[in-house]
């Protein structure tokens, strides 16, 4: 029995990682988006790009957090297990909140017309 439980263990840590690799990439994403309005405030200049950076962090976060769902799906689809069924929530979950980041990204990443005035 201890050696059928190691492989489901290994991919339960595998998925895992990857869910939290791609939700931490997102949140640097976040944080450039952060600092781009910091900056813009700063500045009072509304036409200051995003970094090119913080679009490709969102992307490989969004990547990453899509292959933690698809393996999931894949490698326990006919599970019924508590860990998996968290482990497929919430990955779900991260694939939203990453996706939330990527658009959020491209709306604050347009530049606005004035921001001081005065």
């Amino acid at each position: 029995m201890g050696q059928e439980v190691r492989p489901a263990r290994r991919r339960h840590g595998l998925v895992f990682g990857l869910i939290v690799a791609g939700v931490l990439l997102s949140l640097t994403n976040t944080n450039a988006q952060s600092e781009l309005g910091r900056r813009r405030h700063e500045a009072c200049d509304g036409t200051v790009p995003l970094p090119t950076g913080a679009y490709v962090l969102g992307a490989a976060g969004l990547f990453v957090g899509a292959i933690a769902l698809y393996l999931s799906l894949r490698w326990f689809r006919h599970s019924r297990q508590p860990i998996t069924l968290i482990l497929l929530a919430t990955a779900a979950a991260a694939v939203v909140v990453e996706i939330l980041g990527i658009v959020t990204a491209f709306q604050q990443g347009q530049p606005i017309e004035s921001l001081c005035f005065g």
